[in-house]
């Protein structure tokens, strides 16, 4: 293995070109499998999983053969008698704490804070005509006496939206979906739109997230609140939010915008960086089985008659739709960490003090942003060094060429200062670990128990139907999905959960394995012991980070464990 070097101070230049040509005739764009997304044409053999990792895995999810068969033991009626009987579906699995408390507003509310999906609310500026339809809608059923002056709260930025109607243009897709089929009937995709009231108890961070009204769809004015004289017709409410959300979670903040985003990212970086260049040898941990895996996906997740086609609330067609949808409007720059949060107003602390998402996801951010940045200044020590970095300039004009190349939205098509560079590049490492940590692990937490977080709807009144139908259980049974539907959802979900391949910032066991040496034997020579000792200071504040966010968690009714650092993975590995 040669020493890492940029391309203009290696004297070894032939052999980077040959390297790099031969790479360019393995890894290949596919531009015709779901546009306007860019995927990997054929998966190089470099990439596969190893021994290891399908032995690793394998042992992770063996709990799932006895669960299976202890759930086909019990004969469960289809549908179900009972909310509780969802609980039955677990009888070697752990059953998932959510299940003692879905049904309350307070889960309801923490979720979009701190559950599967937490990058959907956002404030409720005062300006938003949803506001007016909000106090519309609350005019008959405020509580009495009036629950808020919802005048105050707004100007106050207490009142958060959380939209799946298809309007807010960030969340384009539930528009396009009618609804897809199973075996016994047809799905649906509840299309609501929710607000939340930040309740603070008067101290510092203490309060929380209080739902205060859910419009189901465009054609029902009616507003669901929580003075409901029928409770269950606020859970009915509660739950049509947990499809939408369920739906959103998949196709846009797991599969597309961490899966799918970062694809043709890992496919320029090997065409063209060479296997020495030190952003090669800074990125390929964070790509590690990331096109195996992406590719299985589409095989088994994504196919017809899989998972996605099964479980979901549209057809194939209309989910994939969901997919380029979220597309759409992502682009590397407003959705590194920082600005996303922002930009759903959702960045300011003392506003709302109590953001689990943000307050540890800025805490790994930083962590990421000094590691990457002490990396790159160390090797591009001056502005020159990155002017000339043909290769670093290959991959930016490569990566940012919207007819021809990897068609990344909001990567520069060229670089002259490191500092552009780290923020790439620590968006880049974000969304690969952390990012996707944090969407994909807690699926079994709050999706596994199939109660809370339904992926389709199995029934739904007649929107033209007023007054709105008054619920009961037997109708909620109908509603969510039936015992088939059900196993299904947890078995897919505990697989995508089940295993964890590595840890952020520890690179021994990627580099060991794609070169076969050790960390320090690639960065171990005098010119570069530098590198081996950011690697540790980096693994020391990724530990600080994670003493911070238990020292969090202590304070918090739910613990946050998405984010800890010791559950984070290098890459988009599962």
């Amino acid at each position: 293995m040669h020493p890492p070097y940029l391309p203009q101070k290696d004297n070894d230049k032939a052999a980077r070109e040959a390297y790099l040509k031969s790479q360019q005739d393995l890894y290949l764009y596919d531009y015709e499998h779901l546009p306007p997304l860019v995927l990997m044409d054929k998966v190089p053999d470099a990439e596969h999983f190893s021994s290891k990792y399908i032995a690793e895995r394998v042992l992770a999810t063996s709990e799932l053969l006895p669960n299976t068969l202890a759930m086909k033991a019990r004969a469960f009626l289809d549908p179900l008698d009972e909310l509780k009987d969802y609980e039955d579906f677990f009888p070697v699995l752990p059953l998932p704490e959510v299940s003692k408390v879905y049904q309350t507003d307070d889960s309801f509310g923490e979720q979009r804070l701190a559950g599967v999906n937490p990058m959907v609310l956002a404030l409720l500026k005062q300006d938003d005509a949803r506001g007016k339809l909000l106090k519309e809608g609350l005019k008959a059923n405020n509580g009495d006496p009036p629950l808020l002056d919802l005048d105050k709260e707004i100007k106050a930025g207490n009142i958060y939206v959380a939209d799946y109607t298809g309007k807010d243009s960030r969340y384009l897709g539930p528009s396009l979906v009618r609804g897809g089929g199973y075996a016994k009937g047809r799905k649906y995709l509840p299309k609501p739109l929710a607000f939340f009231w930040w309740q603070s108890l008067g101290i510092r961070d203490r309060g929380k997230l209080v739902p205060i009204a859910i419009q189901l769809s465009e054609n029902r004015k009616d507003i669901y609140t929580p003075f409901e004289k029928n409770p269950l017709d606020w859970l009915f409410a509660k739950l049509c939010v947990q499809v939408a959300d369920s739906n959103h979670h998949e196709m846009s903040s797991h599969l597309c915008r961490t899966h799918f985003v970062m694809e043709p990212i890992a496919i320029g970086t090997a065409r063209q960086l060479a296997k020495n260049h030190p952003l090669s040898l800074l990125l390929r941990p964070h790509f590690r089985f990331m096109l195996t895996n992406n590719h299985l996906g589409q095989e088994r997740l994504i196919n017809r008659g899989g998972s996605v086609d099964q479980l979901l609330a549209g057809t194939l067609p209309e989910s994939m739709e969901l997919v380029k949808d979220a597309y759409k409007d992502w682009n590397l720059k407003d959705f590194a960490f920082p600005e996303e949060v922002k930009n759903r107003g959702m960045g300011d602390d003392k506003r709302l003090p109590h953001y689990p998402y943000r307050d540890d996801g800025m805490l790994v951010w930083n962590a990421i942003h000094t590691f990457v940045s002490g990396y790159l200044n160390h090797f591009y020590q001056k502005p020159q060094d990155v002017i000339d970095d043909t290769e670093l300039q290959a991959w930016a004009k490569e990566l940012s060429d919207q007819k021809e190349g990897g068609k990344v939205k909001g990567m520069p098509s060229q670089f002259s200062s490191v500092d552009e560079l780290i923020e790439i590049i620590t968006t880049i490492i974000f969304i690969c670990g952390p990012q996707h940590s944090a969407v994909n692990f807690a699926q079994y937490d709050y999706m596994a128990f199939v109660a809370n977080m339904p992926l389709a709807a199995y029934w739904m009144p007649d929107a033209r139907t007023e007054p709105a139908v008054t619920m009961t259980e037997n109708q909620l049974l109908q509603f969510l999905p039936p015992h088939n539907q059900t196993a299904e959802q947890l078995q897919t979900l505990f697989v995508l959960s089940a295993y964890r391949y590595d840890r952020l910032g520890y690179y021994d066991k990627s580099f060991k394995e794609l070169y076969r040496q050790k960390l320090e034997d690639i960065f171990g020579d005098s010119e570069n012991e530098a590198i081996v000792a950011m690697v540790m200071q980096f693994q020391q504040n990724l530990n600080m980070a994670e003493q911070k966010i238990d020292a969090n968690n202590q304070k918090r009714v739910v613990v946050y464990p998405f984010l800890k650092p010791s559950l984070i993975l290098n890459s988009i590995s599962i």
